[in-house]
């Protein structure tokens, strides 16, 4: 009966954290470059069942600049400066986050794992050199700018 109960436990929260940070698909993958006047970030997730239900927005401060799904990445250009990212997630305390010294006309590949936890997942955010980034970013799947600004909608944002 306990196994039972962990059991329905775990679909539960499986159902609950695939209805977070809704996302939509390209049928066409898009690879910008970087521009003269501004850093381009490629965040992507890593395969695998571990976390698979797990979506979640990520954010800059207070404003969302992209959503995460299993098998998806997105970009996002910035301006030159230290910019911290990090999970937008009302269930997420362990504070995941990258800080990135971004310059102009460089392009910075964040990889994103995702942990599982009791009580959902835990993403884990990785620079990687192009080389290794290029291995899995080519075969996921771009995730199409919200054209709505909410917390719980990806938003793709030129800063």
């Amino acid at each position: 009966m306990n196994f039972s109960i962990k059991i329905l436990s775990i679909l539960l929260l499986l159902i609950l954290l695939s209805a977070c940070a809704p996302v939509d698909y390209s049928q066409q993958a898009v690879f910008p470059e970087a521009r003269n006047d501004k850093a381009l970030l490629y965040f992507y997730r890593t395969p695998g069942f571990i976390g698979s239900t797990y979506r979640f927005n990520v954010s800059e401060g207070k404003k969302v600049v992209g959503a995460m799904a299993q098998d998806s990445y997105f970009y996002l250009f910035t301006r030159p400066g230290t910019h911290t990212y990090s999970v937008d997630d009302r269930n997420e305390e362990q504070g995941s986050s990258i800080t990135i010294n971004a310059q102009a006309g460089k392009t910075y590949y964040i990889k994103v794992d995702v942990e599982y936890e009791v009580m959902g997942g835990k993403a884990i955010f990785t620079e990687v050199p192009e080389p290794e980034a290029m291995k899995l970013l080519p075969s996921r799947k771009y995730v199409i700018p919200a054209k709505v600004n909410t917390s719980t909608y990806n938003v793709h944002a030129e800063q």
